[in-house]
């Protein structure tokens, strides 16, 4: 399947495989939505430093807002979900926050979405309308 002239919404694009994953996408033909992590400094991790940052749509937020994930998921051809929160040693801290992203937020990203496919290549849950 092509990925060219696509319109594809990626989360966790702050982070180092979202990020280059997204660079990834735009080097092929798509259109990219990227949702990083709304932060008080504007700072959009690993993504700010790829080269073709010019031609992605970068939209702040977080996948725990369900209306946000929504609102964002309209007008898009694909979602590749990649958000979570990783830092294992945190978790045993507060596994609230990782209950409401890593669970929550996933549900709000699929109950976005009409259609769920999991790539045959690779263990990445791919959303996509038809």
């Amino acid at each position: 399947m092509s990925l060219a002239k696509k319109r594809i919404l990626v989360t966790g694009t702050d982070g180092f495989i979202g990020s280059h994953f997204t660079e990834m996408l735009v080097r092929t033909g798509a259109k990219v939505r990227a949702l990083s992590l709304y932060n008080s400094f504007n700072n959009w991790g690993w993504l700010e430093d790829v080269e073709v940052l010019s031609d992605i749509e970068i939209v702040t937020g977080d996948i725990r807002d369900a209306h946000f994930v929504k609102k964002i998921s309209r007008d898009v051809d694909m979602i590749f979900h990649l958000a979570a929160l990783i830092a294992i040693p945190y978790s045993y801290v507060a596994p609230d926050n990782y209950v409401q992203t890593n669970i929550g937020g996933t549900l709000n990203v699929m109950q976005a979405a009409k259609r769920v496919l999991f790539s045959p290549k690779t263990s990445l849950p791919i959303y996509r309308w038809e």
